[in-house]
């Protein structure tokens, strides 16, 4: 099994989630389809290239939510899973050492609801010092076969779950009150889960 990962935030929470599938075959074959999918969407030149380098949440949930759905809707037909962990802030401010260490602890509470061995690739920080102290912490699971950080430009499962991060975010801070996530979360929803943590502050 493969767990792609990502985080996002705002000021009422610190969500990391993850997309837990078999294989990177299955990405990339869902990716492929995807690019099919949208090759005959008008797009202004000036914007495709920097959009099909990345298909970030941040471009599509604000200027091209017609491609979101069709990324998401291919992404339901993936068997596997959406394992999210959440945060709730509280009014309070963050350091950023709190934010790395509760990102571990959400991460490693999404590893605990998953009984296969497990191989993970998270969006890297450029940050070595936190990534080394994720590995080291996440390694020591029992399930984890291996943890690295890669480049979401290279790696189509890490943008995939990028789009999935802005989808949970929206819902847990509207419910179905947003235009985005009446449209958006119910098309993964079937996949998605919570998982709890211990962060009690």
């Amino acid at each position: 099994m493969i767990l792609y990962i990502d985080e996002t935030e705002n000021e009422k929470y610190f969500i990391v989630a993850g997309l837990l599938v078999s294989s990177d075959t299955v990405i990339e074959k869902t990716y492929k389809s995807f690019k099919k999918v949208i090759s005959k969407t008008i797009i202004k030149e000036k914007n495709k290239s920097k959009l099909f380098t990345e298909f970030k949440s941040s471009i599509l949930d604000r200027s091209y939510p017609k491609i979101k759905i069709k990324m998401l809707k291919l992404i339901s037909s993936i068997p596997g899973a959406i394992i999210y962990s959440c945060y709730i802030k509280k009014g309070l401010k963050t350091s950023q050492s709190f934010k790395e260490s509760t990102y571990i602890v959400l991460l490693e509470s999404i590893i605990k609801t998953i009984k296969n061995d497990v191989d993970i690739i998270f969006d890297s920080f450029n940050k070595s010092d936190f990534e080394n102290n994720i590995k080291d912490r996440i390694k020591k699971i029992k399930n984890v076969k291996s943890i690295n950080s890669k480049d979401s430009q290279m790696v189509h499962g890490l943008q995939f779950i990028d789009n999935i991060c802005s989808v949970i975010r929206q819902y847990k801070t509207h419910g179905f009150e947003s235009g985005e996530v009446k449209v958006f979360y119910p098309i993964i929803q079937d996949m998605v889960k919570e998982a709890k943590h211990d962060l009690t502050t």
